[in-house]
């Protein structure tokens, strides 16, 4: 199918999309159940697993709106599952134990990868390898004081053995000689960047249909498409995303045609390996 081939945003071509064939349903579907024997080890693989049958069932049922946020939820779990194998498992705690958000409301947070990176440049004095020890000087620097969330933060002695730099930091609420770093919780668009930073692969056109899902989810619904365009609209989003996820996962399916000649080079697995 040509259209799926089109560069533009779904948000372009909500109006021309062509209606999907059977033919072309049984295929999204193989393509389901492939990509879940690759995803067999990553981190977050079922809630990835769970959100391509949710998204699949709402985009059969001509719901683009549901669908789409099946599709902005992949994307978000991939990055994160990048981001927290290569760094702490003290998010996962963050997540299981449902506190993610209330140190996002006390304002520790990261908004954009550029952030994020900036803040280890001017902690350290220059860029690290982002790991379990680096990750903390992306959060914020507080004194014995103002540590409200000890479970979550790390000592600046303890940061510097293991990153062996020297590191200047004032608290950010009292702005004297900070004694911790406490976890910041990165943004959705900001894992994407982070995961770029990670695996050193382009995140631009990930980013680029994260941003027209979004448009497509708010402000605009599109409650009032034919079901079998928006099968095709979100199956084009779906397929674009699966190719770039496993593209930074080191996935690869050679009955898809790879630029790595059909061979898997590697995970982002549970155990935080790759």
């Amino acid at each position: 199918m040509k259209f799926l081939e089109r560069k533009e945003g779904t948000l372009q071509l909500i109006n021309n999309a062509p209606k999907a064939y059977p033919g072309f349903k049984n295929y999204v579907r193989k393509e389901i159940e492939e990509e879940e024997k690759l995803l067999e080890g990553v981190l977050f693989a079922e809630d990835i697993i769970s959100a391509m049958h949710s998204g699949y069932k709402n985009a059969l049922a001509g719901y683009l709106r549901s669908a789409e946020e099946s599709n902005r939820f992949i994307i978000e779990r991939a990055s994160l599952s990048i981001f927290v194998s290569a760094t702490e498992e003290k998010y996962l705690e963050l997540l299981k134990e449902r506190q993610w958000h209330v140190l996002v409301d006390e304002g520790y947070i990261i908004r954009a990868a550029s952030e994020g990176i900036g803040r280890i440049k001017k902690a350290a004095g220059r860029a690290l390898k982002l790991n379990k020890y680096s990750v903390y000087l992306m959060g914020a620097p507080v004194c014995r004081k103002h540590l409200k969330f000890q479970k979550y933060s790390m000592s600046i002695d303890e940061l510097e053995d293991n990153l062996r730099v020297r590191i200047s930091a004032k608290c950010k609420f009292c702005h004297r000689q900070a004694d911790y770093f406490t976890l910041a919780m990165p943004k959705a668009s900001a894992l994407i960047g982070l995961a770029e930073y990670i695996t050193g692969k382009s995140t631009t056109n990930l980013m680029r249909i994260y941003a027209n899902i979004s448009r497509v989810i708010h402000p605009y619904g599109f409650t009032d498409l034919d079901k079998d365009k928006v099968f095709t609209l979100w199956a084009r989003d779906f397929l674009n995303i699966i190719s770039e996820v496993n593209n930074l996962f080191n996935l690869v399916d050679s009955s898809r045609g790879s630029s790595n000649n059909g061979k898997l080079t590697g995970k982002f697995v549970k155990n935080g390996e790759s």
